[in-house]
């Protein structure tokens, strides 16, 4: 489910960090800087995923000047978003994932 409401909390000392729909936003903006900001996942592993997202996205505009400029418009408009938005799903599955490794206890709500 995308943007799915986590909420991780530490087993020993209730610590809890809650991540919800902007979060989303956020980690797809800044991508790896936002995972070394939670301060768990794997950052060589979020730069990778950073890198081929914007390999995808030069691609893309490259790909797009040989298309008419108003099918080009709506092309990048379409596209831009969804890169944004599956680039966040990404960064906050190492964030989960780096929880799950150290032993938060993760509880999902919607």
């Amino acid at each position: 489910m995308l943007l799915r409401r986590l909420h991780f909390e530490h087993p020993r000392t209730e610590r809890s960090i809650a991540i919800h729909g902007l979060s989303y936003v956020w980690a797809g903006l800044f991508g790896a800087a936002y995972v070394a900001w939670r301060g768990c996942g794997s950052v060589p592993q979020a730069i990778a995923i950073n890198l081929a997202f914007a390999v995808g996205v030069v691609v893309l505009v490259g790909v797009t000047t040989y298309i008419a400029p108003a099918q080009q418009f709506v092309a990048l408009i379409v596209a831009l978003p969804v890169v944004l938005l599956l680039q966040g799903e990404f960064m906050i599955s190492l964030v989960r994932a780096g929880f799950r490794r150290r032993g938060w206890i993760i509880r999902t709500g919607d």
